[in-house]
């Protein structure tokens, strides 16, 4: 049995590998919350796992405590995984492999193991990333912008006037255009992230001839993926899936 663990910026999410597949996602929000609360969710259980991967971009210091966790509570050595070159017919594109998030080469992963095809990966959590492959495997590369939120906040604590504004709307998100602040700040949001990930989609098949196949995950694929042009399907535990296609070909 193998625990696998995906660290973002907001949420801990993780499952349990075993030689029936991958078990359901669980979550909880370990930004802002107390250490006792997430640790109780992740290492306060009689499962005993024989290795625990972890792929984590939410600094150095959340991963000195998850490794002494793992240590503490299941006296195993937590296995930290980072993007590399080449993952079998895989090939990273960045210039410096190491420095894409593990998170979105665990997504590329998980995709193309599903797809084996031309495809885009849009990754929607506290920032939202976008990747692509070609139909041989190629990374082509990516795109990252705030997520819907930290974009929220920016005009909030940017702005006064908005702001301001905001603190006098009532919130209703009805219809494409918002008739208050609070709703056009969230709308906007929205729908800049959903062109984005449009444009991408647009850019792949114009540079390789074929449609590619679009995976949306992250927490606010929902959000995304209902103002989108293009067709994508929401797979909410993608990272994990490629964490545990990292766990079956590995160790």
């Amino acid at each position: 049995m193998i625990l696998v663990i995906d660290v973002g910026n907001t949420r801990l999410k993780w499952a349990w590998l075993t030689s029936a597949g991958l078990s359901d996602q669980q979550a909880i929000v370990h930004r802002g919350a107390k250490p006792k609360l997430w640790t109780a969710a992740l290492f306060d259980t009689t499962q005993k796992p024989e290795r625990v991967l972890i792929a984590n971009v939410a600094g150095e210091a959340m991963g000195k405590k998850l490794t002494r966790l793992t240590k503490k509570y299941f006296g195993v050595r937590a296995e930290f995984f980072s993007a590399s070159r080449n993952f079998h017919e895989l090939t990273n594109g960045y210039l410096d492999p190491t420095l894409l998030g593990p998170d979105r080469w665990l997504a590329v992963i998980g995709a193309w193991t599903i797809a084996r095809t031309v495809l885009c990966v849009v990754d929607a959590g506290t920032a939202v990333k976008v990747d692509s492959v070609d139909a041989s495997g190629r990374h082509l590369g990516g795109l990252i912008a705030p997520g819907i939120h930290m974009m929220r906040e920016t005009l909030l604590t940017k702005t006064s006037d908005i702001a301001r504004a905001v603190e006098m709307s009532t919130p209703s998100m009805a219809g494409v255009l918002a008739n208050n602040t609070i709703g056009a700040v969230s709308r906007g949001a929205v729908f800049a992230l959903a062109g984005m990930a449009d444009r991408a989609a647009e850019a792949i098949e114009q540079s390789t001839g074929v449609k590619p196949r679009l995976f949306v995950t992250g927490g606010d694929a929902g959000m995304i993926t209902s103002v989108m042009r293009t067709r994508g399907e929401i797979v909410p535990d993608l990272v994990l899936q490629g964490l545990g296609v990292v766990a079956t070909q590995t160790g």
